[in-house]
């Protein structure tokens, strides 16, 4: 059996700058096709594999992993060949880890390329590799399972001009009416801001990091799954919030009950399909608003109000589907009402 704790404590002790970031990791225990891999959050391995490697090679599939987690290589890689994205971001890994004296695997990945690159870079050398020697289909058969390989939908008009579409496809009138009552409220996102992020390059057996812009989540949306509004009603909301915004907004999805299960970000249609919603407790509108980031331009709630009201004001967009009345500190409302509770002439939705 492969002992993890030893594994991350050697890398503790010999990388002690990293000892932060390796106590917070995740490892589990999974059929991958590769030693090690990675969902976003957590190591995987398989023990079967790693079983037939020494110490100093089981430690530096750990330490690939670490990096690829720190470096986001796995929502970097969202919609690329999957099989090309991985040789590229190994390749940045690799090199990385072969300068900080750790035993690469023979089958390693390395690029002949005295230049540092990005994976991106990485990326497109080797598809543009394969295209030239003729390779007739350079994308190989893609994992149907991994989230990242979900056909996108087909190409639908700009979003973001109208809301009649979205309403439209949305069957329960009450949320569709609720979706087109949003549209005069969402802020307008700005698209760019600047932070420091990691690079790509260790130094001196540290991580530097760099200033450079990354998009604005044009909205934050935190779904209340406390088991009493149904799933597939929870898509439907998001996908409508969704095609009110430019084509490449970006949004961030949460879902909450006692507590807060984190944010993914949604930029397509299949993100949304392939969305974990999680929670099936009670609500905790406080664990909400704690939440956001306050990064967002537009921060949104979607519950059915069955619970009290947080103390502390919060500048959100409230959609209740249902006529519980809320009243929460700061913030706007609107009232979904489901088709059972809605009468003749009644309308679909009303802001507060």
């Amino acid at each position: 059996m492969l002992n993890t704790e030893k594994l991350c404590a050697d890398l503790q002790e010999r990388f002690p700058q990293w000892s932060g970031w390796i106590a917070r990791l995740e490892l589990e225990d999974a059929p991958c096709d590769a030693p090690t891999d990675n969902d976003g959050r957590r190591v995987l391995y398989n023990s079967r594999l790693m079983s037939y490697c020494t110490e100093e090679v089981q430690r530096f599939y750990i330490a690939q992993q670490l990096l690829h987690l720190r470096l986001n290589h796995y929502d970097r890689g969202r919609g690329r060949d999957r099989m090309v994205w991985r040789r590229a971001a190994d390749a940045v890994v690799n090199r990385m880890l072969r300068e900080e004296g750790f035993q690469l695997p023979m089958n390693a990945t390395l690029l002949a390329d005295d230049t540092e690159r990005s994976a991106e870079e990485y990326y497109d050398i080797i598809l543009a590799g394969l295209r030239e020697i003729g390779d007739p289909d350079p994308t190989p058969e893609l994992n149907p399972d991994d989230p990242r390989n979900k056909p996108r939908p087909q190409q639908k008009p700009k979003p973001g001009k109208s809301t009649e579409g979205a309403a439209r496809e949305i069957e329960d009138p009450g949320l569709a009416s609720a979706v087109h009552g949003l549209s005069g409220l969402l802020e307008p996102s700005f698209q760019l801001d600047f932070d420091w992020f990691p690079g790509d390059t260790i130094r001196d057996g540290m991580l530097p990091y760099q200033f450079r812009p990354y998009p604005v989540a044009h909205a934050e949306i935190l779904l209340d799954t406390s088991a009493s509004v149904d799933t597939e009603l929870l898509r439907a909301f998001v996908k409508g919030v969704k095609a009110l915004m430019q084509e490449d907004a970006v949004i961030r999805v949460g879902c909450f009950d006692t507590k807060f299960y984190g944010f993914r970000e949604i930029r397509s249609e299949a993100d949304i399909d392939a969305l974990e919603l999680r929670g099936a407790g009670g609500t905790n509108f406080t664990v909400a608003v704690n939440a956001f980031t306050g990064d967002a331009e537009n921060q949104i709630i979607f519950t059915d109000g069955y619970a009290g009201m947080p103390e502390q004001r919060c500048d959100a967009l409230w959609v209740v589907y249902g006529t519980t009345p809320i009243h929460p500190k700061g913030g706007r409302v609107i009232y979904a009402k489901p088709p059972a509770e809605k009468e003749k002439h009644e309308i679909d939705f009303l802001i507060t």
